[in-house]
Order: structure tokens, then C-alpha cells, then sequence
């Protein structure tokens, strides 16, 4: 299911240009045929113009599902499914810590955030206020159970953005979710299960990729899971 994903997202402009351009043409046989039945006065003519209208119709109606499944797939089923990269980036590693040679290179090109914060333990922190941030959950709060994620994604050369996390003292950074949608202080649509994991300290972040396929220092907050009650 990932691979069919995968395939009709990177293909989208193209499945829907092949598509269009067959519904274009079986439209117009439709409408020939449909003309051609109405001008039939004998009976075989008559049967000969039905078959051709009932081909055409039928070729019609199916382009028109594939074009509403495909619009269906991509629009709605890609983006909630959870360990789909819904961008075309087959060599990035989804699991690479963005580095400080590639943080250097932003800033000389001019992408990089304008504003990098440093938390408590002297990382530096992507969060850009009103462009890169979270609404919820917040840092050094508790969750459990299901957690909606809510912040802005509003960053001007946007490419994609993806959501991950780890254990406080891991750099095995696990990917929940990718989407490319900007948001303004809203819910992503994206809930993190923390029910799977052992109660303690992780860590939370947005990894925003520019349309340059380069990764901005992730937006990471520090938070508890604890057990549900």
C-alpha cells in the first residue's frame, strides 16, 4: 500500500494529465456516438449506434473513478498514513540529523530561519515565532495516550515538513507522519500515539525541508509521557 501511495503521489500531475487527456477524447466519442444514435432510423443501425454510445459511456464513467480514486488516495488517504513520506525524496534518510555544515550553507544562501534559539542544554532550536512552532503540545508538558499535534507552518520556501520523535537521550529519531500543507496555529490532522511507549522524558520536533530539499534545524520541544489514568 505504501509503494501505490508513494507512486501515485510522485506521479500526480502526470496521472491526472493522462487521465484528463482520455477523458477528453472518449467524451467527444461519447458525444459522436450519442449524436450517431439519434440520427439511426433502421433497427441494426439503430443496435450499432447503441453499442458504440454504451463503449463510450463506459470508458467515460471508469476514467471519471480513476480520476475521483486517485484524487481520494492522494488527497486524503496519503497524508493520514503514518509512514508514508508524501514527497518525492527517495534519497533522503528520514532518520539524519540535520547538521551544522548544512545550517551554514542556509545562512549563506539566505533561507535559513532569521531567528535560532538555544535551549537550556545549548542546542540550537529552529522554532521560527509564526513560522515554524508548536500550539500543542507544549515544552515540558505531560502527555499520554493519544496526543493531537497543533502548531504554524508558514515557513516562505516550504518543501515538505515531517514530525518526530525520540527518547531524551536518544538520537534515534522515529518518524510519525510528513505532510506539505501550510498551517496557521492549527491541528496538523496528526495524533501521536504515546500509549506504545515506557513513561519518561522525550523529545518532539518538526523538520522542515525547503524547496531546495534542504533540512532548517529542526523546531524540537522537550516533554513527559506518563501512563494514562
Amino acid at each position: 500500500m505504501e509503494d501505490l501511495l508513494r507512486f501515485l503521489k510522485t506521479y500526480e500531475v502526470w496521472i491526472y494529465a493522462l487521465l484528463g487527456f482520455f477523458a477528453l477524447i472518449y467524451l467527444r466519442k461519447l458525444i459522436l456516438a450519442w449524436q450517431e444514435w439519434q440520427k439511426a432510423v433502421y433497427g441494426l443501425e439503430r443496435e450499432n449506434a447503441q453499442r458504440h454510445l454504451s463503449a463510450a459511456l463506459s470508458l467515460v464513467g471508469l476514467l471519471g473513478i480513476m480520476l475521483v480514486a486517485q484524487f481520494t488516495l492522494v488527497s486524503f488517504v496519503a497524508p493520514a498514513y503514518p509512514q508514508l513520506n508524501v514527497l518525492a525524496t527517495p534519497t533522503m534518510d528520514l532518520l539524519a540529523e540535520p547538521t551544522t555544515t548544512l545550517s551554514v550553507f542556509q545562512l549563506e544562501a539566505g533561507t535559513a530561519p532569521a531567528v535560532v534559539s538555544v535551549d537550556e542544554s545549548g542546542a540550537q532550536n529552529g522554532c521560527i515565532p509564526g513560522q515554524i512552532e508548536w500550539s500543542s503540545p507544549l515544552q515540558d508538558e505531560e502527555v499520554s495516550g493519544s496526543v493531537p499535534l497543533k502548531g504554524t507552518i508558514q515557513y516562505p520556501s516550504l518543501g515538505f515538513y515531517k514530525f518526530e520523535f525520540a527518547e531524551a537521550s536518544s538520537q534515534n529519531w522515529i518518524t510519525i507522519a510528513a505532510a506539505n500543507e501550510k498551517k496557521t496555529d492549527e491541528d496538523f490532522k496528526i495524533t501521536w500515539n504515546t500509549s506504545q511507549l515506557v513513561p519518561g522524558d522525550y523529545k518532539l520536533r518538526i523538520v522542515v525541508t525547503d524547496s531546495q530539499n534542504v533540512d532548517l534545524l529542526p523546531c524540537e520541544i522537550s516533554l513527559r509521557v506518563v501512563s494514562e489514568p
